[in-house]
């Protein structure tokens, strides 16, 4: 399918300005302290806890879906309503294994709880590769798309509130000295997702290509902010031994 000049021009601006707020993320973790590696088992338990969480998101982009087949017809509402079906049998299986680590992993050796991080990975994944089978077998409009990034957007800004809640908790129980350095970088990253929020609430016109390019962009923004986090959380519990 061919795009209007304009809109592929846009497609690439918006691509630029998606990499520049994960970039910022990364000079803030690096400026501030090490992130904690990915395979540490401290982080590996957040992950797991943070995994029904992550569910939500899964509900609100079935959500923007189930409301799009319901507009389809024919044909097309037969294929929207089968991947539909795959989409909401890949998400039970997550909140299912989910539920199970809730409940289980604060007993788990590390061992267990990398395990179970590995395998909520695979399904998360597999939910989201269902869900790209879906919007090619519906062939999807952008406004589609961009609904079901907002979506899973507003539900994981939630989550990054709550932890954002979390450390300031912390935070207070620090010395005032410990607390004001705390407090600034717990401030720096709430205005970091803020402004990845922002540039993604800017994409108004995108290629179809632009669109799998600012879901990479989003995924990485994910991960930066887990890192990120953790370093802060380590440095509050350095400074309370």
């Amino acid at each position: 399918m061919k795009y209007p000049l304009s809109v592929i021009g846009f497609a690439l601006m918006a691509q630029t300005t998606l990499y520049t707020a994960p970039a910022a993320l990364a000079q803030d973790a690096t400026m501030q302290s090490q992130p904690v590696a990915q395979d540490s088992p401290s982080l590996a338990r957040q992950a797991v806890e943070w995994s029904q969480d992550r569910l939500a998101e899964l509900d609100a982009a079935l959500a923007v879906l189930e409301k799009k087949t319901a507009e389809l017809q024919g044909e097309a509402r037969t294929r929207a309503e089968h991947a539909l079906k795959t989409l909401r049998e890949r998400r039970d299986a997550y909140r299912s294994q989910a539920e199970g680590a809730a409940a289980n992993a604060r007993t788990w050796t590390d061992a267990q709880v990398a395990a179970a991080r590995k395998s909520l990975d695979d399904n998360w994944a597999a939910f989201q590769a269902a869900q790209d089978e879906y919007l090619e077998a519906t062939k999807a409009d952008l406004a589609t798309r961009r609904a079901v990034l907002a979506a899973e957007l507003e539900a994981r800004q939630k989550a990054w509130r709550k932890s954002i809640d979390d450390l300031r908790v912390q935070a207070s129980k620090l010395a005032a000295d410990q607390k004001a350095a705390i407090n600034a970088r717990i401030e720096s990253l709430n205005a970091q997702i803020d402004e990845v929020k922002a540039r993604v609430e800017r994409l108004q016109d995108a290629s179809a290509e632009a669109w799998g390019t600012t879901k990479k962009s989003y995924a990485d923004a994910q991960k930066l902010f887990s890192d990120t986090y953790m370093s802060i959380r380590k440095s509050i519990e350095d400074a309370t031994k």
